[in-house]
């Protein structure tokens, strides 16, 4: 009921904002480059209301899980209504919402963008983080930042496996997720030394899935 609800709200706002594109349960600003850029909601608890999220995430990732990191719910993080018995009306809120908001997006296109949209968050230790920030690097040649990076992921993977398996055990969920991350980071890492362009490739082979993932091919450049 409530996907019915949403995706009903998201065609009625693409009709009246023609400049997005429906993608699964996105709406999503084209072009898409590196940065999958758009708005998306999320259920609560409370009968007919959701929060609509702005949604930023680059796709120069080794998986294709849609996460939040980047993310942010708008308008001011208030919950918004999807009324069944008043759709039109409903329509007409979110795309006042949206077409207000667009403007934050369109400035995110490119790994340079995205690195000043997380600026502040350097710092923040999280595997996930460092290793999207360790790519973000390399694209735009901060190849010795990038190392940082990934060896932070390893250290910090490290410390997060050991708690987690001493309490849980190796075959813990999140055991085997934080393994897989110091994998990947360990493997780039040695890969950036060894072969620049080979890590470039690798990272390209990355972006061209997630498109394919989140269903974004009538949204890249020389699509629109």
């Amino acid at each position: 009921m409530a996907i019915s609800m949403t995706r009903d709200a998201l065609k009625r706002v693409q009709r009246a904002l023609p400049q997005l594109r429906q993608c699964q349960a996105n709406l999503v600003l084209p072009p898409t480059g590196h940065i999958l850029r758009g708005f998306s909601f999320e259920r609560t608890p409370y009968k007919e209301t959701f929060y609509l999220w702005r949604i930023v995430l680059p796709l120069y990732r080794y998986h294709f899980r849609k996460t939040l990191d980047y993310s942010k719910r708008i308008p001011g993080g208030v919950r918004v209504l999807l009324s069944r018995e008043a759709p039109d009306q409903t329509a007409r809120d979110i795309v006042k919402i949206i077409s207000e908001d667009i403007p934050n997006l369109e400035r995110i296109r490119t790994p340079l963008d995205f690195l000043d949209h997380v600026s502040w968050m350097i710092g923040n230790d999280r595997p996930n983080f460092l290793l999207d920030l360790a790519v973000t690097y390399f694209l735009v040649g901060r190849l010795e930042d990038a190392m940082v990076s990934l060896r932070q992921v390893e250290a910090r993977t490290e410390q997060l496996i050991a708690n987690y398996s001493a309490e849980s055990g190796l075959k813990d969920p999140m055991v085997e997720r934080l393994i897989e991350i110091r994998s990947v980071a360990d493997d780039l890492r040695k890969q950036m030394m060894a072969d620049p362009a080979a890590t470039a490739r690798r990272i390209s082979d990355w972006e061209r899935n997630n498109i394919a993932a989140f269903d974004l091919g009538e949204t890249l450049a020389d699509t629109v």
